[in-house]
């Protein structure tokens, strides 16, 4: 087995997290040589990192060099990788090129890894189980949004207010956001929130903005990530306030049909592309045709789903160009939608995981298109 070399912070690099479990800010060296797990770490995290950490072994850069700066450290991971007879390493395809260009400068082999943990796209119980705690929040926030915009009053020029305001876009994402927090979540770029509504909908990554209207449609998309356990859950609907148009109705009642067929669709041993290759599919049979009109792409242009974990991309994807077979424990959304500008957008996302002969539901959030 070539070693795995990572070099990251694990705050924000997730196959780092993965690797050992504890949230360190600054880049540190990972290494996983003949089974064994080993940190190299700066002075200042040893103590934590030893404590917390899971791994087999933890190592100071004092041990190399009395104190670790730009230059010296090229010294230290040179070093590291001599001592333990290493001669080629395995690294992830977001590796730092500052890095590579340390080892390829002293002679030592490179293989990208596209995963580098080949596991992270099965999830165990105990995964599942925080991503499950993660989603509830995500209900219990999309709830809490519902009911701002059901209690909301519809002005005469069809605007939705609340308390003599306007009720905007950008106001009801900082009230999600506040709620995150209060449920140890947080949204940590700006489309893991997406609030949008009428001909908006129609782009699928339209964050939102501007006033909410009455009887258009609102995407409500929310991913957050616990800031405890690390993972991220996923989950869209799309709702009006008031009567939805027949259009919308249309649209809707498709994007409900596609979602159930992919969902019967599921299950180990099914390959990701047959899966959206039959959506497409169905949506063509109901009449809603995918199309470049007028400069713009309409009807249904993205993957019917990804998978969801400790990014919230990540694989397997449910599109035509993932050709792979589904196992058991990956766990993917499914979210079909329809798009068209004249008359705005439908998603409706729920995450499920694989089994062997199916798919398990881990959203409880009901679906339904219009609220009073």
């Amino acid at each position: 087995m070539i070693p795995k070399l990572i070099i990251a912070d694990s705050e924000h690099n997730s196959n780092m997290f993965y690797a050992v479990g504890m949230l360190i800010p600054d880049d540190f060296v990972y290494l996983e040589n003949n089974g064994k797990k080993i940190i190299y770490i700066d002075d200042l995290e040893y103590n934590r990192v030893k404590k917390e950490a899971k791994v087999d072994r933890v190592v100071c850069y004092s041990e190399y060099a009395s104190g670790v700066d730009r230059d010296s450290f090229g010294n230290i991971l040179t070093t590291i990788l001599k001592d333990n007879k290493i001669k080629k390493v395995q690294v992830p395809g977001d590796f730092n090129m500052k890095y590579a260009k340390i080892l390829l400068d002293d002679k030592i082999g490179i293989e990208v890894c596209e995963y580098i943990f080949q596991n992270r796209e099965y999830k165990n119980n105990n995964e599942i189980e925080k991503i499950v705690e993660v989603q509830r929040v995500n209900e219990k926030v999309l709830n809490f949004v519902i009911e701002i915009i059901r209690k909301s009053r519809v002005r005469k020029d069809g605007k939705l207010s609340q308390k003599n305001k306007i009720l905007t876009s950008e106001f009801i994402k900082n009230a999600i956001n506040i709620e995150f927090l209060k449920n140890n979540c947080i949204s940590d770029s700006d489309l893991s929130l997406i609030v949008s509504c009428g001909k908006d909908s129609a782009d699928p990554h339209e964050e939102g903005r501007g006033p909410i209207f009455a009887n258009k449609p609102i995407i409500i998309d929310l991913s957050p990530k616990s800031r405890t356990n690390r993972y991220y859950a996923d989950m869209t609907r799309t709702i009006v306030k008031g009567k939805a148009s027949l259009e919308m109705k249309k649209m809707y009642n498709a994007v409900l049909g596609a979602q159930t067929l992919a969902l019967g669709e599921i299950k180990e041993g099914m390959r990701a592309d047959s899966i959206h290759k039959k959506v497409q599919d169905y949506f063509e049979s109901k009449g809603f045709k995918t199309e470049e009109k007028n400069g713009k792409i309409q009807g249904f242009f993205h993957s019917t789903g990804h998978g969801v974990g400790l990014d919230i991309h990540e694989s397997p994807r449910i599109n035509l160009n993932y050709k792979k077979k589904l196992k058991a424990g990956n766990v993917v959304t499914v979210e079909p939608g329809l798009y068209y500008p004249e008359i705005g957008g439908v998603r409706i996302e729920d995450l499920v995981v694989v089994t062997k002969t199916g798919c398990k539901n881990l959203t409880k959030f009901p679906k339904f298109l219009e609220i009073k």
